[in-house]
């Protein structure tokens, strides 16, 4: 489904597979087919041909330069625009307190249909391509007033120009991108140009980009990489994954690891068992020889006590000497 706004511009052809709406002053450059219905608003023109499927509902003034052909009804008025019609619709139901109902229209109207099914398994949201009003199109330059939100598996070709500007994964540009405000990058995404924003630029992971970066400050993940040079006057920040949290665990004297995690139910008696024990390379001394290191099982002691210590076993063994000594003699 494609849904164009208010004074779009496309010098390419326009192919839908199911139903296309072109609000008014809207100008298409080249041919346009639908799969289903179109509905053309006022003063639209057309330089190509048009091609419809099911249905045909125009307004006034449209100009059609290359013929059509509509296997449907064709229907001359003023369509009401979808975003117009849905927000009167909306309107209307919350205000007689039916928002249930509101929910379930929404749900029918973005809803696929067995036959409209695709295999890929893609929501209907993913299906839909909304082009905002005044918005152009063309093989140079894709130029957006507001703001411009790219969806997944895009591949699109020439400069997007935009007010901000935000990717989701897995997109292919061959182009520049310009933004007054910030740009978001997806993941796994590969950009053959440079990127400029007056802003942050935000770059995802395994994200390639075959250009220079310029921007106020840059945040780039650690697996994403950059061919050309960055400049930010605010510095450049790298995003790291969230590494793993390690295991509780109690370590012993001898330097072992005692998980804490217990899957199992507590017992009665209230001990618990662990459930094994993992060797590791302790950073603890254990020789009897460690000088300033901590020795388990022996407490910390005064100098002083060490030497009192020391000649209480020096004037011990003296004065077993002297007993055996004697002992001798005798």
């Amino acid at each position: 489904m494609v849904i164009m706004g208010e004074g779009v511009a496309v010098s390419g052809d326009v192919v839908a597979c199911s139903d296309a709406r072109i609000d008014m002053w809207s100008k298409m450059g080249s041919r346009v087919e639908v799969g289903r219905n179109a509905y053309l608003g006022e003063f639209v023109t057309i330089e190509g041909k048009l091609i419809v499927e099911g249905d045909l509902d125009v307004g006034k003034e449209v100009k059609i330069k290359g013929g059509f052909e509509a296997k449907g009804w064709i229907v001359v008025r003023n369509p009401v625009p979808v975003i117009m019609f849905l927000l009167l619709y909306i309107r209307e139901m919350m205000r007689l307190g039916r928002g249930e109902e509101v929910e379930k229209a929404l749900e029918e109207l973005f809803d696929d249909s067995e036959e409209d099914q695709d295999s890929d398994g893609k929501e209907p949201s993913e299906k839909i391509l909304i082009i905002p009003t005044g918005t152009k199109l063309s093989p140079e330059a894709i130029e957006v007033g507001g703001d411009a939100v790219i969806g997944n598996n895009c591949y699109l070709i020439g400069n997007l120009k935009a007010q901000s500007v935000e990717t989701g994964k897995d997109l292919i540009l061959k182009g520049s991108v310009y933004s007054e405000d910030k740009i978001s990058i997806g993941e796994s995404s590969t950009i053959y140009g440079n990127l400029s924003a007056k802003g942050q630029i935000q770059i995802g992971r395994n994200t390639r980009v075959f250009g220079g970066i310029k921007a106020e400050s840059v945040l780039l993940h650690e697996n994403a990489r950059v061919e050309g040079t960055i400049k930010a006057p605010s510095g450049v920040s790298f995003l790291r994954d969230a590494a793993e949290k390690p295991v509780l665990a109690d370590v012993n004297a001898l330097g072992k690891v005692i998980p804490r995690e217990i899957k199992g139910a507590i017992p009665q008696d209230g001990l618990l068992k662990a459930l094994g024990i993992i060797e590791i390379d302790s950073l603890i001394k254990t020789g009897a020889k460690a000088k300033n290191g901590f020795v388990p099982g022996r407490e910390g002691v005064s100098a002083r006590t060490t030497a009192l210590g020391r000649t209480r076993r020096t004037g011990g063994v003296r004065r077993l000497r002297r007993h055996e000594a004697g002992k001798h003699q005798n």
